[in-house]
């Protein structure tokens, strides 16, 4: 047996011919390894304890060995030293060279690596936490321009994105991307590629927008994919899924930001890739054809629509059923058709459109885009022949829609708003209250749902104030009426000049303003709403079918301030604009409202100048207008009122009577319009001193304003709707004494003081409070008992 401090000296001096000479070869001659077992044995076998020094020496020499070939056939001496110089640790840490240390630490991240690449969902949650600690050291003693430093950043994000998976922290998520981003900031990819580099920082950038829709993560992703798609050509196996990831995560932002830029550089992307071939469909129809539609509603490129509709039909024939991008391709083909439509008016593209998405919607039954699409389809086929049934499924296909999207989807808001328009038009066709009341919420979840910046959110808030404006008109109520204005100027106000939805936003401001002037008669209002209306025609072109709409919107408006503001001769002008509407008003759904409007512009210059052609074309157009809005149509109630007031003028008495007397007892229509009616009928009579059909005229409406000021709304607005009708009741009791019996006099003057002394008892509920300070439960019911017999009364 060797002498133990032979053995020693020898290893010794082999150490220091590295350290001091680099010399390498005698640490790694066929003895070596044998003869640091044989010392270490030496006093092992012996019972006695190992020296220090011998310990020192074997772990200095395997240490060595490492340090001169440092590849993974040498490994087992980097773990040798470890051992060894652990035992030394405890001894005293003195022992341990600080630079074998950061040699451990460094050399641990491939160690990371190799646990991190055998993980499975199913292994202790610590070992995962072990293999990152150890990255984490690793990395903080590898040196900045150390050539694997970028890989352990990589191992490091994989790690902390294993992490965030498992435990839901978003903060690991944090983590993860600033580690990828440290990877490929290195330009150092140790043979893996920059690509894999990016391929990483890809994946977390994308986990992180999917849970925080940050912007700035949806632009570095689009520049990571841009940069990962440059380099590579069709012929490349990952071209076709690297350009349609490119191509879906840009249009994902154009629907945020509406960035032209965007939009061409898909269409640009999804062109290249279907010219590689019909088995790229899949992969980049849909997205194409959608930004072909969307560069349409931009530009009004009709070619490009045209291409659209080919590329859906064609990706649609080419997938097999149950493909859901299928059912994308055919709900889109549907919306595509209904665009074209709307563009050239060829009544076959709405059937076809009605088609392709009933089979959107039996391919994908649980698809809310394809209901959604389906049920604007249906919606604008209503519009262009008035079937109730086509709105009646729209709306219920727009609730489906609306029910179904879950609260991440982009389209969400939007389809709630779309449920909004449907109601709205049920109501304005039918005139059921409840759906006006549906449309107001729904447009106020819509613009809480959608962002600051969406490009729907415009025609979102504008389909609310009009729906709130129809409920002022209904209702009386101004704080609907205010809200309205309000939310007009905020859409203004968030809008670029020349924008899309400029003229749509102008339209509606224009008449909630001229609404408000009628209830406040502030002129400001009406003089704001005129320059306003004037605008949004202008904004339009001369074929846009819009036009029409806002024709009759500046006529009304017109008409308001020549009638109601001395100095302003704006009749002419009027009538220009509503002979022009109902030009081209054609088939719409609001051509009686256009005919009702130009009636009424020349009843108002007949009123100025009493030429009577004026009057007999009024009274023509006022027929018109009542023979195309059937029983039920909120609007027919005003009609009448106004026929009747022509046939009085043309001395038709008997006529006049008979309209007013119908339009007061209408189910539907703002009660003002059937008061007013009311109102005309007693006063007409009454001029002719036919007392008891006056007397009956009057009571009518008497009988109506306990509706009108239901405590539903506020209480300055039922003030206000009141004083609308006051003297109403003497009128009536006058014609009541006249007629006989006297009785009946009493009892009308009792009705009308009894509206007063209910809303002088709904003020007392101020001096309640000691009520509800004694017993909370008993006011909170009482409140509710009352509010809830108040709105039965509604119609």
């Amino acid at each position: 047996m060797t002498d133990p401090q032979h053995l020693l000296a020898a290893l010794d001096l082999r150490i220091r011919a590295f350290l001091d000479h680099d010399d390498g070869l005698p640490l790694f001659e066929p003895r070596v390894i044998a003869d640091a077992e044989e010392l270490l044995n030496a006093f092992a076998t012996g019972g006695q304890p190992v020296p220090v020094e011998v310990v020192q020496t074997v772990a200095w020499l395997h240490w060595s060995r490492w340090r001169a070939l440092p590849t993974d056939d040498h490994r087992e001496d980097l773990y040798a030293a470890r051992e060894l110089f652990a035992i030394l640790d405890q001894v005293d840490p003195e022992l341990v060279p600080r630079r074998f240390r950061d040699t451990v630490d460094r050399e641990s991240s491939y160690d990371a690596a190799r646990i991190l690449d055998g993980l499975t969902t199913g292994d202790d949650p610590a070992l995962l936490d072990t293999a990152i600690a150890m990255l984490e050291r690793g990395i903080d003693a590898t040196l900045a321009d150390d050539p694997h430093r970028g890989v352990h950043l990589l191992n490091l994000a994989n790690g902390y994105r294993m992490r965030f998976e498992r435990m839901g922290a978003p903060g690991q998520l944090d983590a993860a991307v600033e580690a990828a981003r440290a990877a490929l900031a290195t330009g150092h990819f140790a043979g893996f590629g920059a690509d894999a580099f990016r391929h990483t920082l890809e994946f977390v950038l994308d986990e992180r927008h999917r849970l925080t829709q940050h912007p700035r993560d949806l632009d570095d992703l689009i520049e990571v994919m841009r940069d990962r798609f440059a380099p590579t050509g069709t012929d490349d196996p990952e071209w076709t899924l690297r350009a349609g990831r490119l191509t879906e995560t840009i249009l994902i932002r154009y629907g945020l930001s509406a960035r032209d830029r965007d939009l061409d550089e898909a269409i640009t992307v999804g062109r290249a890739a279907l010219a590689g071939g019909a088995d790229r469909l899949r992969w980049f129809g849909a997205n194409l054809a959608a930004s072909l539609v969307w560069r349409f509603e931009q530009s009004g490129d009709l070619a490009g629509l045209r291409e659209a509709i080919t590329v859906f039909q064609r990706t649609a024939d080419a997938l097999p059923d149950g493909d859901p991008v299928r059912v994308t391709c055919l709900s889109g083909l549907g919306g595509a058709l209904i665009t074209l439509f709307n563009a050239d008016g060829d009544p076959g593209l709405l059937t076809e459109a009605i088609t392709a998405g009933r089979a959107a919607v039996e391919a994908g039954p649980d698809d809310a885009t394809a209901h959604a699409n389906l049920a604007l389809s249906l919606r604008t086929r209503f519009l262009a022949t008035g079937e109730p049934a086509d709105l009646d499924e729209s709306i219920r296909l727009a609730r489906v829609a609306a029910d179904d999207a879950h609260a991440g989807d982009p389209n969400h808001g939007m389809f709630v708003s779309a449920l909004s328009v449907s109601l709205q038009i049920r109501f304005e066709q039918f005139g059921r209250v409840v759906d006006l009341d549906d449309a107001v919420a729904a447009g106020r979840s819509a613009a809480a749902i959608l962002p600051t910046g969406h490009p729907g959110r415009a025609s979102s808030m504008i389909n609310l104030a009009n729906a709130l404006r129809t409920r002022a008109s209904l209702r009386g109520e101004l704080a609907d009426l205010r809200e309205s204005v309000d939310v007009c100027r905020t859409v203004l106000a968030g809008l670029p000049a020349r924008h899309r939805q400029q003229a749509t936003a102008l339209a509606n401001l224009a008449l909630a303003l001229r609404d408000r002037y009628l209830a406040l008669h502030d002129p400001t209002d009406i003089d704001e709403a005129v320059e306003a209306s004037r605008a949004a025609v202008a904004a339009l072109g001369a074929t846009d079918p819009e036009r029409p709409v806002y024709l009759m919107g500046l006529t009304r408006i017109l008409r308001t301030r020549h009638k109601h503001e001395p100095g302003h001769d704006d009749v002419d002008e009027a009538l220009q604009a509503a002979r022009a509407a109902v030009t081209a008003g054609g088939d719409s759904p609001y051509q009686p409202i256009s005919i009702e409007e130009l009636s009424l512009t020349l009843l108002e210059r007949y009123e100025d100048s009493s030429a009577a052609p004026d009057l007999d074309e009024a009274l023509h157009y006022a027929r018109l207008a009542i023979d195309a809005s059937p029983p039920g149509n909120p609007n027919r109630a005003g009609y009448q009122f106004h026929l009747g007031y022509l046939l009085d003028l043309r001395g038709e008495h008997d006529s006049a009577v008979a309209t007013w007397t119908d339009a007061a007892a209408s189910s539907a229509g703002p009660l003002g319009n059937r008061i007013a009616a009311a109102r005309a009928w007693g006063y007409s009579c009454a001029r002719r001193e036919r007392w008891p059909a006056a007397w009956r005229g009057y009571s009518a409406g008497i009988a109506l304003i306990p509706l009108l000021s239901w405590r539903g709304i506020q209480r300055d607005s039922r003030e206000r709707l009141l004083s609308d009708w006051a003297g109403l009741a003497t009128d009536a009791a006058a014609c009541a004494v006249l007629a006989g019996p006297p009785g009946e006099a009493a009892k009308v003057l009792e009705s009308g003081r009894g509206v007063l002394w209910s809303q002088l008892l709904e003020s007392r509920t101020a001096h309640t409070g000691a009520l509800r300070e004694r017993a909370p439960g008993l006011a909170d019911r009482l409140h509710a008992v009352r509010e809830s017999l108040d709105t039965a009364q509604v119609v």
